[in-house]
């Protein structure tokens, strides 16, 4: 990009490097071996960690820090061009303590859209489990330039939290697709993208189709509440968001009448001298004051918007698994629905079959053979054949309801750990939003605080210069 200050991409990759990637010394190529190629072959340089950050400074100190046995962490975007697409990659990496991992570290290169593959990948696994949210691929501040700072950085911010949700997940991050996504290599991470869904997958979204028109009998109590309360905070989330929406308005209107009082008071002072020192100190003030303003509106995003965003995406995340739960439910109540219809017709048929003794033969014979069954023969077939599907349904049946109880148990558990998270994340907003506050206020306070003196002194200097030039 042209305006290269404003971007977040460090690098630009394209296909037609190659000539240019010929010339480069012994020492570039051996930092090139430790770089990740894309899916088309082009080659990107990978920026080091100083030289660009998308995370706070303590999530970085931190990762080193960090005792967990799987720590990843994301950051480093590059911009990637191609013959028929343009596309952001981000750098993660991964230190692990596990076993299953051949290496304890890990540095990859993906983009957005394989962190959708994951996370779907994670849903057909873990249907009945919680699933983390992504940043939406258009809503999140989707009035910026899908390639500026702004938007990359928030983007990036969302996508760490993620894979760190997953990672710190005890049953998520044992899943096979979490392993190749944090540690294969272009050419086989291709291999696994390009697979297709499983059955288990296609059953799992068939029966979530299914849950949208088929009304469950009873759902659990439990989680009636939970519905309910993720309804009512997603529209107080909701709420918030757009309060906070107006008041950066009304704060971006009032950091531009700052800017048109600034001059003012300069251009007043060079015409009265006498006033000059007051205005001058007024005018001082008032730019301290857009300065400190202007960090409020800079901050918006990551302080607040941001994190309102994400929970209302989590707020979504939590409602798609009760609706996968319910698809779990329904599959439980449809079999066991038709084994009633079976049970029922085996019982009818037995029925008539007692009521009707005698009337044999069938129908028109040729040659001694019947041209079509006789209504007995017909019972003992349809009595046959519910004799071999009505165990099978019981069967199906027991599996189903063990389906129901653990698929309660998975999300139960998941729902709890959610709630604590919840917790510590809306205080930590909180506590940012409160502390931005009292920073902006007191280096308000301070402006004025400071230029006091000044005024006070303009006052009494203009007041004892009047008597002067009326004597005169």
């Amino acid at each position: 990009m042209a305006d290269s200050v404003e971007t977040a991409v460090l690098e630009v990759s394209s296909e037609y490097k190659t000539s240019v990637m010929k010339k480069q010394d012994s020492k570039e190529t051996d930092i090139m071996s430790n770089c990740s190629a894309s899916l088309e072959g082009s080659v990107v340089a990978s920026p080091s960690i100083e030289s660009f950050s998308t995370l706070p400074d303590q999530d970085m100190s931190e990762f080193g820090l960090d005792s967990r046995d799987l720590q990843v962490k994301v950051d480093n975007p590059q911009k990637h061009l191609e013959t028929l697409e343009t596309y952001i990659t981000f750098r993660i990496t991964t230190r692990t303590s596990r076993a299953e991992f051949d290496e304890t570290e890990y540095v990859v290169r993906r983009r957005y859209n394989d962190f959708v593959w994951l996370r779907q990948k994670l849903v057909d696994a873990f249907p009945t489990h919680l699933i983390p949210p992504l940043p939406g691929k258009h809503t999140l501040l989707a009035q910026l330039d899908r390639y500026s700072k702004e938007f990359i950085i928030a983007r990036m911010a969302l996508l760490h939290r993620f894979l760190n949700r997953v990672a710190n997940h005890p049953v998520l991050s044992c899943n096979q697709s979490v392993k190749v996504f944090l540690t294969a290599k272009p050419s086989e991470f291709a291999i696994h993208r390009k697979s297709r869904q499983g059955l288990l997958g296609r059953m799992s979204s068939s029966f979530h189709n299914l849950a949208a028109v088929y009304m469950m009998r009873q759902r659990p109590a439990e989680f009636d509440q939970v519905r309910d309360y993720v309804a009512t905070l997603g529209d107080k989330l909701l709420s918030v968001e757009k309060v906070s929406q107006r008041i950066q308005k009304e704060r971006q209107d009032y950091l531009y009448e700052l800017h048109q009082m600034h001059p003012i008071y300069t251009l007043w002072s060079a015409s009265e001298p006498e006033l000059s020192p007051a205005l001058l100190a007024m005018a001082s003030a008032v730019e301290r004051n857009a300065q400190s303003q202007q960090h409020v509106l800079v901050t918006f995003t990551t302080t607040i918007a941001q994190p309102l965003k994400e929970y209302l995406l989590y707020i979504d995340a939590v409602k798609e698994a009760l609706a996968r739960r319910d698809s779990v439910q329904i599959e439980y109540e449809l079999t066991v629905d038709d084994l009633k219809k079976k049970r029922i017709e085996k019982e009818q048929l037995m029925a008539n079959e007692q009521q009707s003794v005698g009337a044999s033969g069938g129908g028109f014979s040729l040659g001694g053979t019947s041209l079509w069954k006789s209504a007995g023969e017909m019972r003992e077939d349809k009595l046959q054949k519910l004799a071999q599907s009505i165990p099978q349904l019981v069967k199906q049946v027991e599996e189903n309801q063990d389906k129901v109880e653990c698929a309660n148990e998975n999300l139960r558990a998941d729902l709890e750990r959610w709630h604590s998270e919840k917790k510590n994340d809306i205080k930590k907003l909180f506590l940012a939003l409160a502390n931005q506050q009292i920073k902006y206020y007191e280096q308000c306070l301070a402006a004025w605080e400071e230029v006091l003196p000044d005024i006070k002194g303009g006052d009494i200097s203009s007041t004892q210069s009047k008597p002067v030039h009326v004597t005169s």
